[in-house]
C-alpha cells in the first residue's frame, strides 16, 4: 500500500450528495471542499470523497460509501426526498456517521424539521462554506462545542433543538479558491462524460439579492447584499469551461447584469462561443428591473445562439398583487421601450407570470396578461404555478393565514419522489377561479404566443375594433361554454385535467399531460420524441390538428362579437392562416399575393396599413417548445 493510501485511510471520509434534475456538475461540493482545503487542520483530518451527483447514483448512494464519517446533503425541491431516503439509509448502515443538511430547503426554524427527520444530526442555514468547516473542526474534539458553530441547528444532550446565530458569511469580496481552476472538478467532468452526459456547470459570479419578493427564497438565502467573486477568477473560469467543451452554463446569480462588469463577462463568453463553439448555452436570471445593460447582454447571448431570447420577469400585471408580494416592477412605459429595443435587435422577449398570487382574481389576471401584449410582449408569456418554498415569506404561517392560502402537494415529475406545494386558492381566488385563470393563460399562450391568432389580435387592437382583453376573454369564455368548437374541445379536456390535478395526487406538477394516455396518444404524431407537454402546448397542438376548422369557428366568433368582416379583414384572415404551418406543412414555404402590405404593418402597426399589390413569402418557424 502506498504512503498516500495509508494517510488517506486514516482520514475521516466526507461524502456529499448534490443531486439535481440532471447531471449538473456538483458546484456545492467544490465550494465546500475549496473552503475546507484552505485550513490545514481539516486537510490533515478529512478527505472529501467524490460527490454523488449523477441521477443513477440517487438510487442507492449508500452502496457507494465506505466507512463515512460525515454525510452532507445540499437540499432543494428537486432532491430533498431523495436526500432524506439516503440519509435514513446511511444512519441504518453506518449509525456513527454524522449527517448534515444544508441548502435552501432547510427551514429557518429547524425544531419541527429535526423532529420530523431524526436521522439528521445537524442543519446548516444559509451560506454553508464557513459553518460546515467549523462543524468539521468541532467534530474533531473529544467534547465538541457545537454552540460555537455559526448558523447551526442541532440537538443538545437533552434532545432539545438549539439554533445558533447566523454567521460565517463570506465577505463582500469573495476570495475562496475556485474549485474549477484548482482541478477539483476534473473527476466530476470525467464521471459525467463516462455516464453519457454533456457537461453542464452551475456557475456563480456573485451572491446576494437586493429584492425581497415574498414568493422567493433567494434574497433570504443570500442575506440580500451583493457580494462578488474576483473578476480575474471569473474570466479564467470562462476559459476553463471553454476548454472543457461545456454544453451549458447555468448561472446561479439572482440578478445577472446588475453589475457593470457583467457586460465584460458576457462579451468573453460570446467571444469564446464564436471562436470555439463553447460554452454552448448560457442560462441565467437577469436583473429584475431590466435596463439597457440587460438589453445589451441578453441580445449578445441570443444573437450568438447561447439563449432563445430574454426574459422580462414581471410575475403579475396587477399593481395590487405586486404590492402584496413586495415586488416593484418598472413602469409599463419602460417595458414597452425594452420590448421595442429587443424587436429592433431581432431578439425575442418573454415575460414570466405566476398564476395564483395573493389578491389576484380571474379578471385581474386576464387584464394583466393582456396589458403585457399592449406593452409589445408577443413572443411568449411563460406562466408558472405559485409554489410555496420553505424559506419564502409566502410560505410562512403568517402569510398562509393572512391570505387564506389553499394548497395541494404533488410530485414534481411523473414517477418521482420529489414534491411541491402549489397554491390553488386564496382569499380572492377559489379553486374554480384558479382553473379559469389557468385556462385563460393556456388560450392566450396557445393562440397568441404560438401565432395562431397573433396578427389578427394585433390588428383588431391597433385599429380599435376589439382590444386584446375583450378578444381573448371572449374566446376563452366561448371555449368554456361551447365544447363543440375546436378550441372548446381542447379547453374542455384541459379543464378536466386541471380538476383531476387538484383532486388527485396521481397527477404530477410537471408532466400533467404526460399522465393522460388519451392526450398523449392524440399527440404522438406531432412531436413523437417529446415526453412532457405543457397544457398550453397541448391546446396549441390540438387546434393545429383542426386548423382550418378552427379558423371557421373563429370567423363565426368574430361575427357573434359584432366584428364586421369587411374586405380588409377577410384578407387579414387569409394572411393569418398563411402564416401558420401545421406539422404536415412544416417542410415547405408558401407564397401568397395580397392587396395590402401586411408584413410591414406588423413590423410597425402604428405606421398604418399601406395598400398595393404585395407578394409575401411565408417560412415555417423553428419549433419552439419548452
Amino acid at each position: 500500500m502506498s504512503t498516500t493510501a495509508t494517510v488517506n485511510a486514516a482520514k475521516r471520509r466526507i461524502y456529499v450528495s448534490a443531486f439535481s434534475r440532471s447531471a449538473y456538475l456538483p458546484a456545492v461540493w467544490g465550494a465546500l471542499r475549496s473552503y475546507a482545503d484552505t485550513q490545514s487542520d481539516l486537510v490533515e483530518a478529512y478527505t472529501f470523497e467524490q460527490p454523488f451527483f449523477l441521477p443513477e447514483q440517487a438510487k442507492d448512494p449508500v452502496s457507494l460509501m465506505e466507512d463515512p464519517a460525515v454525510f452532507a446533503m445540499s437540499c432543494y425541491l428537486w432532491n430533498f426526498n431523495k436526500n432524506m431516503a439516503a440519509c435514513r439509509a446511511v444512519k441504518e448502515r453506518f449509525p456513527d456517521a454524522v449527517t448534515v443538511v444544508g441548502g435552501p430547503h432547510v427551514p429557518d426554524n429547524a425544531t419541527e424539521f429535526l423532529s420530523r427527520h431524526p436521522y439528521i444530526d445537524f442543519a446548516i442555514h444559509k451560506e454553508g462554506e464557513a459553518p460546515f468547516s467549523e462543524l468539521l473542526r468541532a467534530l474533531l474534539q473529544d467534547e465538541p462545542d457545537f454552540a460555537s458553530v455559526p448558523s447551526l441547528s442541532y440537538r443538545d444532550r437533552d434532545g432539545k433543538v438549539r439554533r445558533n446565530p447566523l454567521g460565517g458569511q463570506l465577505p463582500r469580496d469573495i476570495e475562496v479558491p475556485s474549485p474549477w481552476l484548482t482541478g477539483l472538478m476534473e473527476p466530476s467532468f470525467e464521471a459525467a462524460r463516462a455516464a453519457g452526459y454533456q457537461p453542464t456547470v452551475l456557475w456563480e459570479t456573485n451572491r446576494g439579492c437586493p429584492y425581497s419578493c415574498t414568493f422567493c427564497d433567494w434574497g433570504s438565502a443570500n442575506q440580500s447584499k451583493i457580494r462578488k467573486f474576483d473578476e480575474d477568477r471569473l474570466h479564467a473560469e470562462i476559459d476553463y469551461f471553454t476548454e472543457q467543451n461545456v454544453s451549458a452554463i447555468l448561472c446561479a446569480d439572482a440578478n445577472f447584469g446588475i453589475l457593470p462588469r457583467d457586460v465584460g463577462l458576457a462579451e468573453h463568453l460570446v467571444r469564446n462561443k464564436q471562436e470555439s463553439g463553447f460554452p454552448g448555452k448560457f442560462v441565467t436570471s437577469y436583473a429584475k428591473n431590466a435596463n439597457d445593460r440587460i438589453v445589451q447582454i441578453s441580445s449578445m447571448f441570443a444573437l450568438n445562439g447561447m439563449s432563445n431570447g430574454t426574459i422580462l420577469a414581471m410575475q403579475s400585471g396587477t399593481a395590487d398583487v405586486l404590492e402584496q408580494v413586495k415586488r416593484s416592477n418598472m413602469p409599463a412605459k419602460n417595458y414597452e421601450k425594452l420590448a421595442a429595443a429587443f424587436r429592433e435587435r431581432g431578439v425575442e422577449a418573454y415575460t414570466e407570470v405566476i398564476v395564483g398570487l395573493p389578491h389576484e382574481t380571474p379578471e385581474t389576471f386576464a387584464r394583466g396578461l393582456c396589458r403585457m401584449l399592449e406593452m409589445g410582449i408577443h413572443d411568449d408569456i411563460m406562466i408558472y404555478e405559485c409554489v410555496l418554498l420553505p424559506n419564502s415569506e409566502m410560505g410562512s404561517a403568517a402569510h398562509r393565514e393572512k391570505y387564506q392560502l389553499d394548497t395541494i402537494t404533488r410530485t414534481y415529475l411523473p414517477d418521482d419522489v420529489e414534491e411541491v406545494e402549489v397554491v390553488v386558492g386564496h382569499s380572492t381566488m377559489a379553486r374554480e377561479d384558479w382553473v379559469r385563470m389557468y385556462l385563460f393563460g393556456a388560450v392566450l399562450q396557445s393562440l397568441h404566443n404560438r401565432g395562431i391568432t397573433r396578427q389578427l389580435a394585433i390588428y383588431l387592437h391597433t385599429e380599435g375594433i376589439l382590444g386584446y382583453e375583450d378578444f381573448y376573454r371572449s374566446l376563452a369564455d366561448a371555449a368554456l361554454a361551447d365544447t363543440s368548437t375546436v378550441l372548446g374541445k381542447a379547453v374542455d379536456r384541459a379543464r378536466a385535467l386541471l380538476w383531476e390535478y387538484i383532486e388527485s395526487p396521481t397527477v404530477p406538477n410537471e408532466g400533467k399531460v404526460a399522465s393522460q394516455p388519451d392526450m398523449m396518444e392524440s399527440l404522438a404524431r406531432w412531436v413523437p420524441d417529446k415526453e412532457s407537454w405543457l397544457i398550453y402546448e397541448w391546446c396549441w397542438a390540438y387546434v393545429q390538428n383542426e386548423l382550418d376548422r378552427f379558423y371557421e369557428d373563429l370567423r363565426g366568433h368574430l361575427e357573434t362579437a359584432g366584428v364586421k368582416i369587411d374586405e380588409r379583414l377577410e384578407e387579414l384572415l387569409r394572411y393569418q392562416r398563411a402564416s401558420v404551418f401545421t406539422v404536415a406543412e412544416s417542410g415547405s414555404s408558401r407564397v401568397e399575393l395580397f392587396s395590402h402590405d401586411w408584413t410591414s404593418y406588423f413590423r410597425a402597426p402604428a405606421e398604418g396599413l399601406h395598400p398595393g399589390v404585395h407578394v409575401t413569402s411565408f417560412q415555417p418557424p423553428e419549433a419552439r417548445m419548452r
